[in-house]
């Protein structure tokens, strides 16, 4: 054998020769004010805290690597201001909550919500300073008790976008809890579009005696990936008896994501399923990620809420034993298991990984689009452009499946196709449109 010629690596007992070393794709990790991901991300609402945390004293936070205090003044308004006051850098988080802002502890530099001075206790020249000096300051929206801060430039700031799956008549929303997770914001997102875990990590529980994520989860379906009107989706189809099941999610903009029930079996017919959970994750700083949601209650539910909030947030944390956690292990392990920030050079993916690659590919053109002075997909100035969502669960008889795309070739072609056909008339017939129209069930 010639000196220059290539040894083949073995695929068994390969560990000294596999790859172990690599870069992360620091253009989508970076978070940071000045990154291209970090200007690309300020261009959307970021979710701060839940009201119900707001209290007595100030709530030091941490969003895109800048350090801030979120407070409720005693009028009731919501201000979010660096951490650090303009005077003296002292922090905020030690300020006094007063009837009008939030007053620094160190010298009584007074701000307002909107990071104005509006005094300055014992100052000479305080007229003049006011009229010059600022506390960094940015815009605020409310919904779902969840607290929102917009910080990107104030010049363009954008709508925040009431998505059409908000307002479902006969479906409340509950503020959920908050998830902490030690890893970048991308591979939690990126989650969504990853259909294959859920035959996978969720029925890990099923398998060892516990009752999480419907069992027919466990059949594993025909996937299609598709870029919707609002982010980038996935189509699950697979037969449940006599019915086949389309299960959808959807990420939106670039740090929200929708979920049907992971309670639906697929055997009752519909043209689509409420909502069931809305979910934000907030990229604290590059491998620091801090998620919040809202739950979508339908009046009438079987299962108490309690343990329905049990089961949603059922390993979504480190709050159980390690052991248990490798015993049964949930989104959390998987995704922080993956590194602090996931070493993109080092993975081999798949085509079921296509919606991960459409995600990165959707949030790479939002990055471009911020650089070359755009706005990016997903940043609305006004209601009227915001776009409908997709995430929903639709089930069919069999003989619909063939009276919609045919029944040539095999059955897996077959529902990729309806699949496929579903994800074009939901562009054209939004999926929540049947719901508000009352036709969730049919005969």
């Amino acid at each position: 054998m010639s000196s220059t010629t290539a040894r083949a690596v073995p695929l068994a007992y390969g560990g000294y020769h596999a790859r172990q070393t690599g870069e992360p794709d620091h253009l989508l990790c970076q978070v940071g004010r000045g990154t291209p991901g970090g200007e690309y991300l300020r261009r959307f609402w970021q979710p701060l805290a839940y009201e119900t945390e707001l209290g007595e004293v100030p709530l030091r936070v941490r969003a895109l690597s800048e350090d801030l205090v979120v407070f409720r003044d005693g009028s009731g308004r919501i201000g979010v201001l660096h951490l650090h006051c303009c005077h003296r850098n002292s922090s905020l988080e030690y300020g006094v909550i007063e009837e009008r802002g939030l007053r620094c502890c160190y010298h009584g530099r007074l701000f307002d919500v909107d990071g104005t001075i509006i005094d300055m206790p014992g100052e000479p020249a305080a007229e003049r300073l006011m009229k010059s000096t600022s506390q960094g300051a940015y815009p605020v929206q409310c919904f779902g008790g969840i607290v929102f801060a917009y910080l990107g430039p104030p010049d363009r700031v954008p709508v925040f976008p009431m998505y059409d799956r908000f307002d479902l008549p006969g479906v409340t929303i509950v503020p959920g809890i908050r998830f902490k997770q030690d890893c970048n914001w991308i591979q939690i997102k990126e989650n969504t579009v990853d259909p294959h875990h859920t035959h996978v990590l969720h029925v890990i529980p099923q398998l060892r005696g516990m009752e999480h994520f419907a069992p027919e989860f466990g059949e594993f379906p025909v996937f299609a990936f598709t870029e919707t009107s609002a982010g980038v989706g996935y189509l699950a189809a697979r037969r449940v008896g006599d019915k086949v099941w389309v299960r959808s999610a959807e990420t939106i903009g670039s740090n929200l994501h929708a979920i049907s029930s992971i309670f639906e079996s697929g055997r009752e017919c519909k043209q689509a399923s409420p909502p069931f959970m809305t979910i934000w994750a907030l990229p604290v700083d590059d491998d620091h990620t801090m998620t919040f949601y809202l739950s979508h209650v339908v009046a009438g539910e079987p299962m108490p809420f309690d343990k329905r909030r049990f089961l949603e947030v059922f390993g979504q944390n480190d709050d159980r034993p390690y052991r248990e956690r490798q015993w049964l292990p949930g989104d959390h392990d998987a995704q922080v298991g993956q590194g602090a920030i996931n070493v993109h050079e080092t993975e081999h993916l798949g085509t079921n990984d296509r919606g991960v690659v459409l995600f990165r590919r959707y949030v790479r053109r939002g990055i471009e689009a911020v650089r070359a002075g755009r706005d990016p997909e997903g940043f609305y100035l006004s209601q009227a452009d915001v776009p409908s969502t997709f995430a929903n669960d639709r089930v069919v008889d069999a003989a619909e499946v063939t009276q919609a795309v045919g029944d040539e070739g095999e059955d897996r072609d077959v529902l990729l196709r309806f699949s496929e056909h579903l994800a074009r008339e939901y562009r054209i017939r939004p999926a929540m449109a049947y719901l508000k129209e009352g036709s969730q069930n049919r005969s």
